[in-house]
């Protein structure tokens, strides 16, 4: 079974999050915009992203320059 690492920075700032690990990329993109919700930051949406240090099972989801976030396959 494959398993998925979020990462996150939120307003310039890395942020230690409650669920970190994930049976689906799908369920940590989701997570990450429900927590963006959660904190009062609604008008996000995904701008680019692209994979991190050469692993192509790493990728970053950037939606400005101080919120972006890092789904991992592990």
């Amino acid at each position: 079974m494959k398993h998925y690492v979020l990462t996150a920075v939120v307003d310039g700032e890395d942020v230690k999050l409650r669920k970190s690990i994930f049976t689906s990329r799908d369920d940590a993109i989701d997570y990450m915009f429900n927590y963006y919700k959660n904190h009062f930051i609604y008008s996000l949406q995904v701008e680019d992203e692209h994979i991190v240090g050469g692993n192509k099972h790493s990728v970053e989801y950037v939606c400005d320059y101080y919120n972006r976030f890092t789904v991992t396959r592990l």
